[in-house]
């Protein structure tokens, strides 16, 4: 077994700036949209050099993707649930995570809007990472109906993506529209609201 080295300073001094451009692309994403951010603006934001953007983004397109997969990443960490949890306490934790995200970066949801509408790329991108989320819902169908917990749907596929759409939808409108910044109780409202259509839709009940 290889001995793993530990990082060098040049590979740290990388990471960090890299860290710093990402922070900066999604801030200035949120803040401007995906048409009027340019790469001077997130520079700018990161106070480095223009050619240093190329280092770690191909072009405005990547750095909006990269920016998206981070915040992807962390939704898609499997949350601790307790296990005696009851089947909408479960619902919930999975509603909490997009939806949270969501509410947490309200610019930054805007700007895939307007992106996905602009670059065919961001819209295929976007979808494929979508998609992790959509084929963990599906395989949690698939399971509660072979308990015979849940009536059976046609596919479980199509079941999931709709019930994803509802929820990034709802929680766009209520949460992404209409106002500088979503309190914590219109938060709580929208994961509320999911959560027992979510349950409803699946087990007839809430």
């Amino acid at each position: 077994m290889t001995e793993r080295r530990p990082p060098t300073k040049r590979q740290l001094q990388a990471a960090e700036t890299r860290g710093r451009m990402l922070a900066a692309a999604a801030v200035v994403f949120a803040r401007q949209g995906y048409r009027a951010t340019t790469v001077g603006a997130i520079t700018g934001e990161a106070s480095t050099a223009h050619g240093t953007f190329y280092l770690y983004f191909r072009n405005k397109d990547d750095a909006l993707i990269q920016v998206l997969q981070a915040v992807t990443d962390r939704v898609l960490v499997r949350p601790e649930v307790a296990p005696d949890a009851g089947r909408r306490d479960r619902i919930e934790v999975m509603v909490r995570g997009y939806v949270g995200a969501l509410a947490a970066n309200p610019g930054l949801y805007r700007a895939l809007l307007e992106g996905m509408l602009s670059s065919p790329l961001i819209e295929r991108v976007w979808l494929d990472m979508r998609e992790e989320f959509v084929s963990r819902i599906s395989a949690g169908i698939d399971r509660v109906v072979a308990r015979g917990e849940m009536r059976p749907v046609a596919d479980s596929g199509q079941a999931a993506r709709a019930l994803v759409s509802m929820c990034e939808w709802h929680a766009f409108v209520a949460l992404g529209l209409g106002h500088e910044a979503p309190t914590e109780a219109m938060v709580e409202q929208a994961i509320g609201t999911v959560t027992e259509l979510w349950a409803r839709a699946t087990w007839g009940t809430a």
